[in-house]
């Protein structure tokens, strides 16, 4: 047999179109991609208040707010069915509703004085308006709200 000499092709035509084609893309893509007028930058303005701002309670109370106060000192009584609170450095008339206890030293369920400490749970209402049944107390004068206690629990 004779032997014929065989050259073979480099066939590397398909790796230059493959080439081609991924630099088109990526020219089209770079061409095409013009978001860079739309970014927005952002700045970190958190700022934690650390103490009230001036002029404002830390918890303002409105009329017809439910709350729910625990441990609240004691500051003054004004009548067997009410007393005054701190409530978180806002001074709030605290009525309330009880049953007289014939027979025992304290007139009615609670022995409140000035400087116990109570939980209470209650509404703020508008001092101009009827008191609610059952309440008999005189609402000093000045007094835009008070907080009606519906539960008053004493802690000490």
């Amino acid at each position: 047999m004779a032997e014929i000499p065989v050259k073979e092709k480099s066939d590397k035509k398909w790796l230059w179109i493959i080439l081609a084609v991924v630099a088109i893309i990526l020219l089209a893509w770079w061409l095409l991609d013009n978001d860079d007028g739309d970014v927005v930058e952002y700045t970190d303005n958190d700022t934690v208040a650390t103490e009230p701002m001036a002029g404002t309670a830390m918890t303002a109370m409105a009329i017809g707010d439910t709350v729910n106060l625990d441990q609240v000192r004691v500051t003054e009584l004004t009548g067997d069915m009410a007393f005054r609170v701190d409530a978180n450095g806002q001074d709030m008339l605290v009525l309330f509703d009880q049953t007289r206890t014939p027979g025992t030293a304290t007139e009615g369920e609670f022995d409140i004085n000035v400087g116990s400490l109570v939980n209470l749970d209650g509404t703020v209402m508008s001092a101009s308006e009827a008191l609610p049944a059952g309440v008999m107390a005189e609402i000093p004068a000045g007094t835009e709200s008070y907080i009606y206690a519906t539960d008053i629990e004493m802690v000490s």
